[in-house]
């Protein structure tokens, strides 16, 4: 039973790869993908069955039903196809036949797309229920098309390769040869240079893995980390942590994270997809289920004034001289800022009132009740449901009285 799914074109690259599995004794099955898009194609098809034929292998073979796709979605239809074969099939790895003139391309992309991680194409790793194996990054574009003459090899040119319509392309036909021109060395000094920046991302992930089981905590479906911890990360590290956390949780928190730390206010939220998103609150970034309310911790207040950041509010408590608010004396210190909780009640004129039905009645909506900020003193009395409504219990001191205005 083979254990090893070559992925085949029909091109140079891969015929050249499946003559080497072969020749060096491997167990091999071919995989072939029809993109459906050429004429071409039909034939190139026939092609790789034949060779499956020829050489004696079991061959895996597909035509993809996309229109006026684009080519990253062609690729992951492609691979889609090979995972599923994968799978279906037993194979351990998937070999494809990135060569290294494949690398130099894929840097100059990574460097023109401003990616961080320039680390060109990696020669393993996991795929599926296996391996993606490319055992072809040090051999040249020249040796591969030097072996496929010396043993006589059959192959098909996709026509569309030619053109410059694609970044790829053009990085493949105008701007690396004249590279090479001035810097004959290129292909071998770029993939030496690609290898070396791998080796540096794989500490960092090892490095960023360690730390991240210091000082993230994590729960079922979410995860906390204290933003003055983060803050001492630079910014290759909490690139890795932002990955790291992605691979975890199924979704891509890295532009979030970056977004909501250089974000000057003190709260935020970064829809991260999924049933998830990011919060930055109460000197915390945590990632938590849409559908579940992260409600801020309660903040105690000792001096006045002061301003109190309360998830997405902001609560200002001022002193004045005298007239209207709540007169000091009359307060049990220290006062605190918090959540709703059930059977809250506020003293009001007529008696008191549950704050579920002040809310009612203010027709708050129902999904921002719990988030709400009441401004309580130390026995607990509600003094205010912030920006609704203030209490009325009783004063126990004159006019001239130093008050407390809440807004």
């Amino acid at each position: 039973m083979p254990n090893v799914l070559v992925a085949v074109s029909g091109g140079l690259d891969s015929v050249v790869l499946l003559h080497r599995m072969v020749q060096q004794g491997h167990d091999v099955a071919i995989a072939h993908v029809h993109h459906g898009q050429r004429r071409a194609s039909d034939e190139e098809y026939r092609f790789v069955e034949r060779l499956a034929c020829a050489y004696g292998v079991p061959f895996h073979g597909t035509r993809l039903e996309l229109e006026a796709a684009s080519q990253s979605a062609f690729r992951e239809a492609r691979y889609a196809f090979f995972e599923t074969v994968m799978r279906e099939h037993g194979y351990r790895e998937l070999m494809t036949a990135h060569h290294a003139d494949d690398v130099v391309e894929t840097v100059l992309i990574q460097l023109h797309r401003n990616v961080i991680e320039v680390t060109g194409i990696p020669e393993r790793r996991p795929f599926g229920s296996g391996t993606l194996v490319r055992p072809l990054l040090d051999e040249t574009k020249q040796r591969l098309i030097e072996y496929a003459e010396h043993h006589n090899l059959e192959w098909r040119e996709d026509a569309t390769n030619a053109k410059t319509d694609y970044l790829r392309n053009e990085m493949r036909h105008l701007i690396i040869p004249e590279l090479q021109a001035e810097w004959p060395t290129l292909v071998q000094d770029v993939c030496t240079a690609a290898r070396l920046n791998r080796e540096i991302w794989q500490r960092r992930y090892v490095a960023m893995a360690d730390w991240m089981a210091r000082h993230v905590r994590f729960e079922m479906k979410a995860f906390h980390v204290k933003l003055p911890t983060l803050a001492t990360l630079s910014e290759e590290e909490r690139h890795v942590l932002g990955r790291l956390l992605s691979q975890r949780f199924g979704v891509q928190v890295a532009e979030g994270m970056t977004r909501l730390m250089r974000s000057k206010r003190g709260t935020g939220v970064y829809d991260v997809g999924g049933d998830f998103r990011l919060e930055k609150r109460d000197g915390s970034l945590a990632l938590t289920e849409r559908g579940r309310l992260s409600i801020p911790s309660p903040q105690r207040v000792e001096t006045l004034p002061e301003r109190v950041t309360f998830g997405e509010h902001v609560v200002s408590l001022e002193v004045t001289d005298g007239g209207r608010g709540f007169p000091l004396d009359a307060l049990e210190w220290p006062l605190y800022v918090r959540a709703p909780r059930p059977g809250d009640r506020i003293s009001l004129s007529v008696g008191t009132k549950k704050v579920a039905r002040v809310f009612i009645d203010a027709k708050v909506p129902k999904e921002k009740r719990p988030l709400i900020p009441l401004l309580v003193d130390a026995t607990g009395r509600i003094i205010a449901i912030v920006g609704i409504r203030v209490s009325d219990f009783p004063e126990k001191s004159d006019a001239r009285c130093p008050r407390l205005m809440v807004k």
